[in-house]
């Protein structure tokens, strides 16, 4: 019997385990899904100073078409462009975030309205992959890569 006992509560020890361990999952997804829309909301209200404030020091920017951005400061400079050019109405749909101990990945797609030469405006949709990293209870963007899903302009 006490054998039996024993497994029970090994068993329910590892339940509980579990149940801690989701819980973590839980609140890293709803933490980053937080700081996304976030994220989205400050770079349409063109706070650029905020947006940049979701990036570690050493983060990574990588955009389609042009080479990496490495740490804040650059990130900072490079968004400065898209952001004064009128690239607005950002918006973000999570298909999925997973995480493992102080490392989580976002993936989903996005759209958002880019000016266009003639004064008018195109919708530019495609996906993204965002990867944070855990530092003491902030998530921080440490690579942040996306791409569109129309065709390169001429």
């Amino acid at each position: 019997m006490q054998r039996t006992a024993k497994k029970r509560a090994q068993s329910a020890g590892t339940k509980q385990n579990c149940t801690i361990a989701q819980t973590k999952t839980v609140d890293a997804a709803g933490t980053i899904r937080m700081i996304g829309n976030d994220w989205a909301r400050h770079w349409n209200a063109g706070e650029l100073d905020e947006v940049v404030a979701a990036y570690a020091a050493d983060a990574v920017y990588l955009p389609p078409h042009h080479p990496a951005v490495h740490g804040r400061d650059s990130i900072r400079e490079y968004l400065k462009s898209p952001l004064s050019h009128g690239v607005s109405d950002l918006a973000f749909d999570v298909t999925y975030i997973k995480q493992q101990g102080p490392v989580a990945w976002d993936v989903g797609t996005y759209r958002m309205n880019v000016p266009v030469n003639d004064g008018t405006r195109k919708e530019d949709h495609g996906k993204y992959l965002t990867v944070w990293r855990r530092v003491g209870k902030k998530w921080l963007i440490v690579a942040d890569a996306w791409f569109s899903d129309l065709p390169p302009s001429r």
